[in-house]
């Protein structure tokens, strides 16, 4: 697959897993009264989840079955950590510079985190990639 479609097919997979991001950090906040840094973990967690079924399926298909195990684990120790990592201290950092609400400034994290995990994705944890 040309790389272009590939970054395309990433994104569509990212933003099906932003969603399910947003939605389980507005539950975890609104509804259990889960701290907002403890919340965005949790969100960050359920989100890498989410795509990393997706991306095996979608954006990396081919994958073989016998490496799964060893894929799950590079891509949530690889973009499960960047994003956590990048989540909490910039979402927190815009939160408490401009006061902007909490989904927003989680958005604006999201979005500075997903160059940097494809590029992980696609050279280290999707290497036997079709």
């Amino acid at each position: 697959m040309a790389p272009a479609m590939r970054w395309v097919r990433f994104n569509l997979v990212g933003v099906a897993g932003f969603a399910v991001q947003m939605l389980t950090l507005a539950a975890v906040t609104r509804w259990l009264g889960v701290r907002p840094s403890v919340a965005v973990v949790v969100a960050v967690l359920v989100a890498v989840s989410h795509n990393f079924v997706w991306h095996e399926r979608v954006t990396w298909p081919g994958q073989r079955r016998d490496g799964r195990l060893r894929r799950w684990l590079s891509f949530n120790l690889s973009n499960g950590l960047i994003s956590v990592v990048t989540n909490v201290i910039v979402t927190t950092l815009i939160v408490a510079a401009t006061g902007a609400p909490l989904l927003v400034a989680n958005a604006m994290a999201v979005v500075m985190a997903s160059v940097v995990n494809f590029l992980v994705s696609d050279r280290y944890v999707f290497t036997g990639a079709a």
